[in-house]
């Protein structure tokens, strides 16, 4: 993986902001795969694949081609010392993940063949007992049927 794409998007506080994503061509300089997790970005997931702009050699976000079904959970936690035991759950809950530690913040796949409700209930627990706050940044129409 040696691209990347720039997605540019509104922050909490409304304020334009950017995160690179790694991606793998499908169609080159056409349709890309996102091979990354995004910590900030809403609405994207691992293994979207997308349309992209380039500009000034550099990749631009333009738009989602085909969802990936899988679901995007973004975390930032409230207790540092338990980041560890959280990250050994999310791995037996079968989700993968990536982190900045330094930062405190995880971003969580969850792929098409996991039952989100399992994992939403999980995430709410470690939300009541303070461990964490999340956001559901992606959620794949499959993973929202599991709630029901």
């Amino acid at each position: 993986m040696d691209k990347k794409v720039i997605l540019t998007y509104y922050d909490v506080e409304d304020k334009l902001a950017e995160e690179v994503l790694w991606i793998e061509p499908i169609n080159e300089k056409v349709t890309y795969q996102v091979k990354s997790i995004p910590f900030f970005a809403p609405n994207i997931a691992y293994n979207d694949i997308i349309a992209v702009e380039e500009d000034n050699g550099h990749l631009y976000f333009d738009d989602i081609v085909e969802a990936s079904e899988h679901s995007t959970i973004q975390i930032v936690f409230f207790k540092k010392e338990k980041i560890v035991e959280v990250l050994k759950d999310i791995e037996t809950l079968k989700c993968s993940w990536e982190g900045m530690h330094e930062q405190k913040l995880l971003a969580i796949d969850v792929s098409p063949e996991i039952n989100y409700k399992e994992i939403r209930d999980y995430l709410e627990k470690q939300f009541e007992n303070k461990i964490f706050d999340y956001k559901e940044a992606c959620l794949s129409e499959k993973h929202l049927n599991d709630l029901k």
